[in-house]
């Protein structure tokens, strides 16, 4: 399994119009793209990003084919708008 990391800082002032983004364009185009985010932590304080959220996906392959898809980079630029920051990292699941 390869888990996903994607984590952002909300421009400030922007937070709703970027909350509203993330679950009515981003959440749901990415699980048309066969990814379901799991996990959202919210940062209080410190130097982390602000948002960070986590899924998992079957292999590299598929991870690939989401993220390097011409979808995805239509709902990344519309994060890009809201956020700062905006990073998508793969790694191996540990199980």
């Amino acid at each position: 399994m390869i888990k996903v990391v994607i984590s952002y800082d909300m421009q400030e002032g922007r937070e709703q119009d970027c909350q509203e983004y993330l679950v009515n364009k981003l959440a749901p185009g990415l699980a048309r793209l066969g990814f379901q985010v799991s996990d959202v932590w919210y940062t209080v304080w410190g130097q982390s990003p602000q948002i960070t959220s986590g899924g998992e996906v079957e292999d590299l392959a598929k991870a690939r084919g989401i993220f390097l898809s011409s979808d995805w980079e239509r709902l990344a630029e519309g994060m890009e708008e809201l956020t700062s920051n905006f990073q998508v990292r793969l790694t191996r699941s540990i199980n």
